[in-house]
């Protein structure tokens, strides 16, 4: 799918933040996990979290979705899969769903569409191995092999991916030993395995990990119990309009975003309040109210989903802006890193990949054009929001890929009075 996007001064109105899909992930595996039913609301409906749903079923649970609340049944554990499992093109329920599939002590196989496999899974496999289990990695699937993990001590980095580590603590309670991990290297994105800590004790299992969350222990036998989830807004698809507004100079409210989150792209409202944007919480949401924006050096090592949509914002700044701590974007759906950089370039902008980041001077005169998404939901959105500053139509190639995390993304800016037109 084509979409063109029309430049627009100023954006008017309110947005509901689409539900987060970090915590809903962790609810449904939580869910399939747990002897009985899981309620959840609020859940968020993508692409990505419809992989999760199917993965769950397959391993055994029933999953009845209303159209605000899913109620996952789960049997206490996994159960071996009677047919290959689709992940799509979610990293989340790939990752997770590896460790988890291993309980059952039988053969199961899991597709990937697209660029899933392409992406780093060594750690992974290096730490199932430990295990007892062996990871077969073809072009579009990973088949899992192995008796059921007894569990024990096992080594994995941790500056790869945390989703490799989520996924292992959320099969650790189950082995018979338990587990003890420890992390051999900086573990990235801390908080988004601190929210799978909070899901798991929401759940009746408790993790103990040390402050610079370099171990974490698992006693055995612990059970998983039903619980009820209410889904709180994202932040990873909330900052694309908190960054809209910032760079038309507008005034925003966002809805169903918390304050004290632990979804690590909240840092966004740091960031913005540093560039010169005010961003802050009153009682009915979050306020955004966009100033005279300046470049500063901001890491994303902690939160490299905002690389994108933050290399946007540098753009409308006076001076220099460095983002650093961003080279795991080269391994997501598209190179981040690459692709961001020779599309902003393609309108305009001056923009320069890094080892491990970008830099960019401002502010930029954009012009109108069409640019690709690669294929990548983050890209798109970004591009979109680009283009609301560009001095002529920008249309970007392959716009879909926002099904990914954000289905209504389009509905969403046009609520805001931007011009948003489809074509094939």
């Amino acid at each position: 799918m084509r979409v063109t996007i029309s430049p627009r001064d100023r954006l008017a109105g309110e947005i509901f933040s689409p539900s987060s899909k970090a915590q809903t992930h962790r609810a449904l595996f939580a869910g399939l996990l747990s002897n009985g039913a899981t309620t959840v609301r609020n859940p968020l409906a993508s692409d990505d979290t419809e992989a999760t749903a199917r993965a769950i079923v397959a391993a055994g649970a029933k999953v009845v979705k209303a159209s605000d609340v899913w109620t996952i049944t789960g049997i206490g554990r996994p159960i071996a899969p009677e047919d290959v499992i689709d992940c799509g093109e979610s990293g989340v329920t790939m990752r997770f769903t590896i460790p988890i599939l291993s309980l059952t002590g039988s053969r199961a196989t899991l597709r990937g569409r697209k660029s899933l496999l392409r992406r780093p899974i060594e750690p992974l496999s290096k730490a199932m191995r430990q295990l007892g289990i062996e990871l077969t990695i073809g072009r579009d699937h990973v088949t899992i092999e192995g008796e059921a993990p007894k569990g024990g001590i096992v080594r994995i980095q941790g500056d790869v991916s945390s989703q490799f580590i989520s996924g292992l603590l959320f099969a650790g309670p189950l082995m018979e030993k338990g587990m003890k991990l420890i992390i051999t290297s900086k573990l990235e994105s801390q908080s988004y395995v601190s929210l799978t800590i909070r899901t798991m004790r929401e759940h009746g299992v408790d993790v103990t990990t040390n402050e610079d969350m370099t171990q974490f222990d698992i006693t055995p036998g612990q059970v998983y119990l039903p619980a009820e989830h209410r889904i709180s807004g994202d932040y990873s698809s909330a900052a694309f309009f908190l960054i809209a507004a910032a760079i038309t100079g507008s005034r925003l409210l966002v809805h169903n975003l918390q304050p004290n989150s632990l979804e690590p792209d909240s840092e966004l409202i740091q960031f913005m309040n540093r560039m010169g944007t005010r961003v802050f919480f009153q009682d009915d949401g979050l306020q955004i109210e966009g100033g005279t924006l300046h470049g500063v050096e901001l890491d994303i090592s902690g939160c490299p989903d905002l690389g994108p949509i933050v290399a946007v914002l540098a753009c409308f700044a006076q001076g220099q802006t460095r983002i650093t701590g961003a080279a795991r974007l080269r391994y997501k759906e598209s190179d981040r890193l690459a692709a961001i950089s020779s599309e902003l370039s393609t309108l305009g902008a001056d923009i320069k990949e890094t080892q491990d980041g970008l830099l960019l001077k401002g502010p930029s005169s954009l012009r109108g054009g069409t640019v690709q998404s690669h294929g990548d939901h983050r890209i798109a959105m970004a591009l979109s929001v680009a283009a609301l500053r560009a001095n002529g139509k920008v249309t970007i190639e392959h716009a879909e890929s926002v099904s990914k995390s954000y289905p209504r993304f389009f509905d969403d800016l046009r609520s805001l009075g931007v011009e948003v037109s489809n074509g094939q």
